[in-house]
């Protein structure tokens, strides 16, 4: 690990402190940029899987997505891209599950060669962002399933808004948010390391 690699930890950590979204994906963007793609892929399949089981509590039924995961992490291969796709048109309703999709769907699109390397830097970056917001919506919402229903089927009205905003400056929402990119800053100096 370099200097600027260091130093890009630091920043990043920081910003996660601060609860700075833009800068913090902006710097693991930067770092997973600089990682072998391999690493890259296995550390964001692993975040992933830390929201599998949280996934399957609401839809037991949808047990490819696990399947895929194992895959990916054994074979290095990408699943069927029209599989992924036709996830992000199924309504998942429940908290954190759509923001889940998005993230297994980023990931796909990460592992295809007719993307660009740049290209699926972001797909990789994107699917940590996404991930970690299904952790925070899930925890916040799950326990309040009246609010979840309302933000669901009124996203723009001025109380889904006061919904969103008591949300994202709840102090539970901030520990896990600052907790989960530090988890992601600790994974990406290991994986920097090798």
């Amino acid at each position: 690990m370099n200097d600027a690699q260091r130093r890009d930890l630091l920043d990043l950590r920081e910003a996660a402190r601060q609860r700075d979204p833009q800068q913090v994906q902006y710097l693991a963007k930067r770092l997973i940029g600089q990682m072998a793609y391999y690493h890259a892929l296995a550390l964001v399949v692993g975040q992933l899987y830390e929201f599998i089981d949280i996934f399957e509590s609401y839809y037991p039924q949808d047990t490819w997505l696990r399947r895929a995961l194992v895959s990916i992490a054994s074979f290095g291969t990408p699943p069927d891209d029209s599989a992924a796709q036709m996830a992000l048109e199924q309504p998942y309703h429940e908290p954190g599950a759509a923001n889940f999709v998005k993230a297994f769907y980023d990931v796909t699109q990460a592992m295809q060669a007719r993307h660009t390397p740049e290209a699926r830097v972001g797909y990789l970056t994107s699917a940590l962002v996404n991930v970690v917001m299904a952790a925070l919506v899930e925890a916040w919402y799950g326990e309040r399933p009246e609010a979840w229903e309302h933000q669901r089927l009124h996203p723009g009205d001025p109380d889904a808004l006061e919904l969103a905003y008591l949300f994202w400056t709840d102090e539970d929402t901030a520990r896990l948010d600052t907790a989960l990119w530090l988890g992601i800053a600790d994974a990406l100096e290991q994986a920097l390391a090798r």
